[in-house]
C-alpha cells in the first residue's frame, strides 16, 4: 500500500458525512418553507403532515446517498487516474445516482401516500424526475467536491505534521552530532591536563581523575537532553571548574554572578562549559600566568537571558576577529547549536578586550 493510501486509510469520513447531512437537513427545511409559501400564495390546500413526511423521507434517503457518494469518491482518490477520466466517471455517476435517488424517494413516498395525487405522481414520474434532475446532479457534484476538498485538506495537514516530524528529527540529529563533538574535545583536553600533573603532583592528578569520573557520569546521564535547567547546567560547569582549579590552583580564579530570577530558566545543555574551557585554554600565556574568569548570567527585561564569559587573558589577534567562529571547535559548535535551537532569535558576540576576551550570548528566556 502506497503512503497516500495509508494516510487516507487513517482519515475517518464520518465527520464529513455528518457535516454534509446537516447541510442537507437545512436544505430540506428551506424546501419545506418554499413549498409551504408557494401553497399559501397559490391558495392550495395545505397538508402539513404530507409536507413534513416528504421532507423527512427526502432527508433520510439523501443522507444514505451522501454516505454512498462520499465512500465511493474516497475509492476514486485511491486510484491513479487522470482528471478527465475522473470527471467523466463522476458525470455519468451523477446521472445514474440521481435517477436511483429520485426513484427511491418516489417509491417510498408512494407507500405512505393516499389520494388521487399519488397515482398522478406515479404515472408522471419521468417528468417529475426531469424537473428535479438539475438539483440532484448539483447535490451529487456538491457532495463530491466537498469530499475531495475534505480529504485533500486532511492529507495536507498530515503531510505538514509528517514534514514537521522529519525536520524535528533532523534537527535533533544535528544537535546530537554537534554536542557529541564537544565531548571528545573536552575529554582530550582534560586528559592532557591530568597527564601533565601525574609526575608533578600525583595527589592532585588523582583528584582530577575522580572529578572527571563524576563529570563524565553527569554528561552521560544527560546525553539525550538538548535543553536543561540552568541549575543543572551550572552543576555541570561547577564540576568542570573544580577539575581546572585542581590543575591551576591559585593561578585560576572564577567569579560567579547568577541572577536569582533565572532559577527556573532553561538553557541548551553544555552551552557554558566550552566557553569557559576556551577562556582557560587561550587565556593563559607567558605574559598571563594568572587568569580570572567572570561568569555572569543575567535577566535582560522579561524575555531575554544574557550570558557573559569574560577573562583577562591574552586575547586573540586582530586578524582573527572576523573569522572567530570558524577557528575553534568550541565557538563554532556553540554558534551552530544556538542557530539550530533558536534560529535568528539569539545574539552571540566575541570581543577582544585587550587584555582578555568577552563572550556575550543573548537567548530567549524560557522556563519550566
Amino acid at each position: 500500500m502506497s503512503s497516500v493510501k495509508k494516510k487516507l486509510a487513517k482519515i475517518s469520513d464520518w465527520g464529513l458525512i455528518l457535516a454534509i447531512g446537516a447541510l442537507y437537513a437545512m436544505l430540506q427545511f428551506f424546501t419545506f418553507l418554499r413549498i409551504y409559501s408557494q401553497h399559501k400564495l397559490d391558495g392550495y390546500e395545505i397538508d402539513l403532515w404530507m409536507m413534513l413526511q416528504d421532507r423527512v423521507i427526502a432527508l433520510l434517503i439523501g443522507i444514505l446517498f451522501v454516505s454512498i457518494i462520499v465512500k465511493t469518491t474516497r475509492r476514486f482518490l485511491l486510484k491513479n487516474q487522470s482528471w478527465p477520466k475522473i470527471i467523466s466517471i463522476h458525470l455519468v455517476f451523477a446521472i445514474l445516482t440521481s435517477l436511483v435517488w429520485y426513484t427511491c424517494f418516489i417509491g417510498i413516498a408512494m407507500l405512505f401516500c393516499k389520494g388521487e395525487d399519488c397515482k398522478q405522481e406515479g404515472t408522471q414520474f419521468i417528468y417529475w424526475y426531469l424537473m428535479n434532475l438539475d438539483k440532484l446532479v448539483l447535490l451529487y457534484l456538491f457532495t463530491v467536491s466537498l469530499t475531495y476538498t475534505y480529504f485533500y485538506v486532511q492529507l495536507d495537514s498530515i503531510n505538514k505534521i509528517h514534514q514537521s516530524q522529519i525536520k524535528n528529527q533532523l534537527l535533533q540529529t544535528r544537535l546530537m552530532m554537534l554536542k557529541s563533538q564537544l565531548h571528545p574535545h573536552f575529554l582530550f583536553n582534560t586528559l592532557n591536563s591530568i597527564t601533565s600533573l601525574i609526575d608533578l603532583d600525583g595527589k592532585r592528578a588523582k583528584t582530577m581523575i575522580a572529578d572527571l569520573g563524576d563529570l563524565l557520569r553527569y554528561v552521560l546521564d544527560h546525553k539525550d537532553r538538548q535543553i536543561v535547567s540552568l541549575d543543572e547546567e551550572l552543576q555541570l560547569l561547577a564540576k568542570y571548574v573544580d577539575i581546572e582549579k585542581t590543575r591551576y590552583a591559585e593561578d585560576l580564579e572564577i567569579a560567579w554572578q547568577v541572577d536569582p530570577d533565572l532559577s527556573e530558566a532553561q538553557i541548551p545543555s553544555m552551552l557554558l562549559q566550552p566557553l569557559v574551557e576556551n577562556a582557560i585554554q587561550h587565556g593563559f600565556s607567558s605574559n598571563h600566568s594568572q587568569l580570572k574568569i567572570n561568569i555572569a548570567l543575567l535577566k535582560n527585561g522579561n524575555d531575554i537571558m544574557t550570558i557573559e564569559i569574560k577573562d583577562n587573558g591574552k586575547g586573540f589577534e586582530k586578524e582573527k576577529a572576523d573569522h572567530i567562529f570558524e577557528l575553534g571547535t568550541g565557538l563554532k559548535n556553540t554558534y551552530e547549536r544556538l542557530k539550530s535551537i533558536y534560529g535568528n532569535r539569539f545574539q552571540f558576540f566575541v570581543e577582544n578586550l585587550n587584555p582578555g576576551v568577552i563572550n556575550r550570548i543573548e537567548i530567549p528566556l524560557r522556563s519550566n
